[in-house]
């Protein structure tokens, strides 16, 4: 008699649970692996970082597709993964240690956002806590709402003030994950949360890079499971605070106020404008000063940003001004929100707010990859390979940790940028070849 050419019911539930385990084991082993970089190849973090964060990707990806792993259980998954990388010391970044140093300053009763490391009123306060030598010359860039966190574990002292830091980290992909996994299941897209539960550039980046950035991970899920629980007021005053710890969650704000009938759209406007006004007033009532930084960043920083040499090219090329130069962002960055302020008027409202967080993000000339945090709980309420080629081949960039780390060498090499230029652009022409990232959605909110 012939063999059966089917599996057994049996044969098939022994064949999903083995496969089921070798996933959660392989994703612990990947991420475990993090914590042997350092001494495995000292010389080569940057491409150790990138090799596993490619195999997560991969991992991430093999889920998504074959859905080898139930909803819940990459909830469960997930939270083990943050609970593993919660030992680990900061590994792509020093940002913690200038984090702490702000903290410290601001506890001190020193003006952050005028005194800069190298400060001599803050001498003896440097000898206590490090700060990284290429931040020494400038002061905090940092909003009120994250140098009011930095302040909170500064009061921890040297030591233990970056294990709470990593705490307060982790708890808040925690908090992320549960809040996107209840949007998604109201979405009817749960089965998308694999690409937020799993996905390396939020897990790695909190527990190797322990950046700042999960903050706008958490506030715009939180704005958004408010506006899908019409609860719009609420989600106006979390765009406030989350535009307090960075700016970026705050432009999430122009797309609803296209997309939500006019009163909610001024609600949500007010609220949001309302708080982050009320908190940079009572920081400006203290007698500290928060505005007016950020330029210098970027005028002092360069590096992984796709498009922006190639702005500096044409610009060197035509002779343009810096004054005529500044006009041409300018007008770059409108068309970017007006398309986003288009696409929510005709419903397409999570199109329309990846296109809103993407537009400061392309045009900026310095593009570290935990930037691209923000965009995660975007990938997995529209996933698109336009989302996909960008948080996938953005670590690239980490390759200049190879010498950074090892000879203390900072040479950023052009081809990162131009492999996640290209692969962006093909992604994109793919996303609109198919219609994929153009279609119109019914009203959700």
């Amino acid at each position: 008699m012939a063999p059966p050419s089917r599996l057994t019911p049996p044969q098939e539930r022994f064949n999903a649970r083995a496969v089921t385990y070798v996933v959660i084991a392989s994703a612990c082993v990947i991420t475990a692996a993090l914590y042997g970089l350092v001494d495995i190849f000292p010389a080569h973090i940057g491409s150790g970082y990138i090799g596993l964060h490619l195999l997560m990707s991969g991992l991430m990806f093999f889920v998504w597709r074959h859905q080898t792993l139930t909803p819940r259980q990459v909830l469960y998954l997930a939270i083990t993964l943050c609970l593993i990388l919660f030992p680990l010391s900061a590994l792509t970044s020093n940002d913690a240690q200038r984090y702490l140093w702000d903290g410290a300053v601001f506890l001190s009763g020193f003006d952050p956002y005028i005194t800069a490391p190298d400060n001599p009123i803050v001498s003896d306060l440097r000898e206590i806590w490090p700060t990284p030598e290429e931040h020494a010359a400038y002061p905090t860039l940092y909003p009120p709402g994250a140098l009011s966190v930095f302040a909170f574990c500064a009061m921890a002292g040297p030591i233990y003030g970056f294990w709470l830091w990593k705490v307060i980290l982790t708890l808040t992909v925690i908090a992320s994950l549960f809040l996107a996994y209840d949007l998604l299941r109201h979405n009817k897209k749960l089965h998308h949360f694999c690409l937020i539960g799993l996905n390396p550039l939020l897990l790695f980046e909190m527990g190797a890079g322990a950046h700042l950035d999960v903050f706008c991970v958490l506030g715009i899920i939180t704005a958004l499971w408010c506006v899908q629980k019409d609860k719009i007021l609420l989600a106006g005053v979390i765009i406030g605070v989350a535009a307090t710890f960075k700016f970026l969650p705050a432009v999430i704000a122009g797309p609803f106020l296209f997309y939500l009938k006019p009163k909610k759209a001024v609600k949500l406007l007010l609220s949001s404008s309302l708080t982050w006004i009320s908190i940079y007033l009572l920081m400006i009532g203290l007698g500290y000063k928060p505005l007016g930084l950020l330029p210098t960043f970027f005028e002092k920083w360069r590096g992984g940003a796709p498009f922006y040499p190639v702005l500096e090219i044409f610009q060197s090329k035509t002779g343009l001004s810096n004054s005529q130069f500044l006009f041409l962002l300018s007008a770059l960055a409108i068309a970017g929100f007006s398309m986003s302020a288009w696409l929510a008027r005709k419903g397409n409202i999570y199109i329309a707010i990846i296109i809103a967080l993407a537009v400061p993000l392309i045009l900026s000339p310095v593009l570290f990859p935990w930037y691209l945090m923000s965009l995660v709980p975007l990938l997995a309420l529209r996933p698109n390979l336009t989302l996909i080629a960008a948080v996938t081949l953005t670590p690239f960039s980490y390759i200049v940790l190879n010498k950074w780390l090892s000879q203390n060498i900072w040479e950023p090499a052009l081809w990162p940028s131009v492999v996640l230029a290209v692969g962006i652009i093909m992604a994109m022409s793919l996303d609109f070849r198919a219609k994929h990232a153009l279609k119109t959605p019914s009203r959700q909110f």
